[in-house]
């Protein structure tokens, strides 16, 4: 991009052009450390599906003629609502295939060849209130009736897979969702420090399990999807002239050593980027057997990591937003002893 810069604020962009061109232009410069290094890898994954229309109309939140579903697949979604509640970022897929991949599974030294999902999405959305019926921030109820629309008229299934939200002020709408028989719960893409596993011998039909401390877990799972050329995505909206929300949101992505986790550049924004890895990472942990999901009978009650809705997590270790503060440390012997990255597949 060229931009004829007036002289009076030439110094600015001399000694600092990202800062300046966000704070006199409003145009955010990327990322310093971007998280998604493979430009080429990311364009060709974006690309793989453009031919896949959208199926939710972001205006009216109305499910169109080609949303129906006609297979019985699960389908694995997460749902970002912004802090101001300003927008929500939205997303289905669904694995759609198996490719081998040489990893090191549980409890073996050694590396071995195991599948992992080509995974497909059926929609990724990027919704904002409808200021024709009066609404000044997300609607809680909408979403409800739109997840109602997908798995009872639409026929995708919902209720072999699994829904994630991303904040503790969503825990009506938790509630709201397992009573449609839809396995739900709770997954912090900023700072990952669990997994859920579909367990229908719970009463929540969910395992909450703990993994070490690696808040980039979910953009690991999104990044080596992209890489390995397992994704499939759809027709989405844009962002600007060139870019959609996905790949606007893919170049604002960087990597901050001091956190070890992905975060946003200043002025960007990342709802449909953290929908899109929460979906991949519910749709790797649970549509595959990777052998890290420990038996049932073996597996003594932790209430820690129950996954229920009234979860005794300590009240000091979530913010006013509702988030799992950065300080959170899960008791990771009690939790499990797997490596994260086995878990991903590296």
């Amino acid at each position: 991009m060229i931009v004829d810069v007036p002289l009076e604020f030439y110094k600015y962009f001399a000694e600092n052009p990202e800062r300046a061109a966000l704070e006199y232009l409003s145009i955010p410069a990327g990322a310093t450390n971007p998280f998604f290094r493979n430009t080429e890898a990311v364009e060709e994954a974006l690309h793989k599906g453009m031919s896949v229309p959208q199926i939710i109309d972001e205006d009216t939140y109305m499910i169109t003629e080609d949303g129906v579903c006609h297979d019985d697949a699960a389908r694995y979604m997460h749902i970002d609502l912004a802090i101001n509640r300003d927008g929500v970022g939205i997303s289905m897929c669904r694995a759609v295939g198996y490719e081998p991949k040489m990893m090191r599974v549980m409890g073996e030294e050694e590396y071995s060849e195991i599948e992992v999902p080509i995974i497909a999405f059926d929609f990724v959305a990027r919704l904002k209130p409808r200021v024709e019926y009066g609404e000044r921030e997300m609607a809680f109820d909408a979403i409800l009736a739109l997840i109602e629309e997908l798995q009872f008229r639409r026929q995708y299934n919902l209720a072999d897979g699994l829904i994630t939200f991303d904040r503790f002020q969503s825990h009506h709408m938790i509630s709201s969702v397992r009573s449609l028989g839809i396995p739900t719960g709770l997954l912090s893409v900023d700072a990952t420090t669990s997994l859920l596993k579909v367990d229908f011998t719970r009463q929540d039909m969910i395992r909450k399990i703990g993994v070490p401390r690696e808040p980039s877990a979910a953009m690991g799972a999104l990044r080596d999807a992209l890489y390995e050329h397992r994704l499939i995505l759809p027709q989405m909206s844009m962002a600007d002239q060139s870019r959609t929300w996905l790949e606007k949101e893919i170049d604002e992505s960087q990597f901050d050593p001091d956190k070890q986790k992905v975060v946003k550049i200043e002025g960007g924004s990342d709802d449909v980027i953290q929908s899109v890895a929460g979906s991949v990472f519910n749709c790797v942990n649970n549509a595959t057997d990777m052998g890290f999901m420990p038996d049932v009978d073996e597996v003594e009650e932790d209430d820690h990591f129950s996954g229920r809705v009234g979860m005794s997590l300590e009240d000091e270790y979530i913010n006013e937003d509702g988030y799992i503060e950065d300080d959170y440390e899960p008791d990771i012997e009690e939790a499990t002893d797997l490596p994260l990255n086995t878990m991903l597949g590296h």
